[in-house]
């Protein structure tokens, strides 16, 4: 075996470059792993998902609030509402208006007359929008007597 000389090839140096000291070894770093950010990502996505959820149930219970404030309302009038109607009732009874009629010195009638009216004379009565006086007749004072009541009543604003 004859060993052949190998001719030895130094790099060429420059002047005033200090010399190079031996090449550190590479090693193989491990790659980073993403599981510490993708955890991160879901607790906050999480986290916020819960404060909206949160949020969402309070504006639901306020919103109960006011439905329970309104139902207990529309109670209150139905039953005030049946209370009137009860009142109503006693008061129209007809044991009742008679009672006070005979307490105010009215008599039943002993016979009932009806009244016949020409046909053209109800028609000019419909035609005019007036209750006719005793007489049949239509006066001025009825025709401008609700107008004068309207207005004192409201100060005589329109």
């Amino acid at each position: 075996m004859a060993m052949t000389a190998r001719a030895l090839v130094r790099r060429p140096t420059t002047v005033g470059q200090p010399k190079q000291e031996r090449r550190p070894s590479l090693v193989e770093v491990p790659r980073r792993r993403r599981t510490a950010r993708v955890v991160v990502l879901g607790v906050v996505v999480l986290a916020v998902l819960m404060v909206g959820a949160v949020v969402v149930q309070t504006y639901v219970a306020r919103l109960q609030l006011t439905v329970d404030s309104l139902d207990r309302g529309i109670r209150a009038a139905h039953e005030e509402y049946d209370v009137l109607r009860r009142e109503r009732a006693e008061l129209r009874a007809p044991g009742r208006l008679a009672e006070q009629a005979t307490l105010l010195g009215m008599v039943p009638a002993d016979q009932t007359e009806f009244v016949q009216f020409d046909a053209t004379v109800i028609g000019a009565v419909q035609r005019t929008g007036l209750t006719p006086t005793v007489h049949g007749e239509v006066t001025a004072d009825d025709v401008f007597g609700g107008y004068a009541r309207v207005k004192a009543q409201t100060g005589g604003a329109p």
